[in-house]
């Protein structure tokens, strides 16, 4: 009877160890879901006007297709940018907003009765930021992706 007992606990305990060696693979293949989902890219780059490195601005990138795109963008510093994968772009074709205002000047702004704004007036011709022109393609690929502008 004891050997029988012996025989039985001998098989539990290598069922229990199959069953735990499977329960962890599962775990462990199943993850807890992708790391990057939607494939998002690291964008670097340098931005220029009329030659200059702007010193400070902002860029921003908006998906072509506004219904399944991401938007994203960074701080122009000594006219570069930099996007983090965490925050960057998916591959897909995306228009290009670049803006640099002039922080010594500033304009009003109409807006409704009693609402007077003053911002700081845009140095970067409206064809590169509210009425945009420039385009770019984020490829499938890894790593970061270099984007440059050069504006005229």
């Amino acid at each position: 009877m004891l050997s029988n007992f012996a025989a039985d606990a001998g098989a539990d305990s290598r069922f229990s160890a199959r069953a735990l060696v499977v329960l962890v693979t599962a775990l462990f293949s199943c993850g807890c879901g992708e790391a990057n989902p939607l494939g998002r890219r690291a964008v670097h780059g340098a931005v220029t006007f009329q030659g200059k490195p702007i010193d400070y601005g902002a860029i921003t990138f908006q998906p072509d297709d506004l219904q399944n795109g991401v938007s994203s963008g960074a701080m122009i510093e000594g006219g570069k940018y930099q996007i983090k994968m965490s925050q960057g772009l998916p591959p897909g074709s995306y228009q290009v907003m670049i803006s640099a205002p002039d922080r010594g000047k500033q304009e009003k702004v109409e807006g409704p009765p009693g609402d007077e704004r003053t911002l700081a007036v845009e140095r970067i011709p409206a064809k590169y930021n509210l009425k945009t022109t420039l385009k770019v393609d984020v490829p499938k690929a890894r790593g970061s992706h270099e984007a440059n502008f050069q504006l005229q």
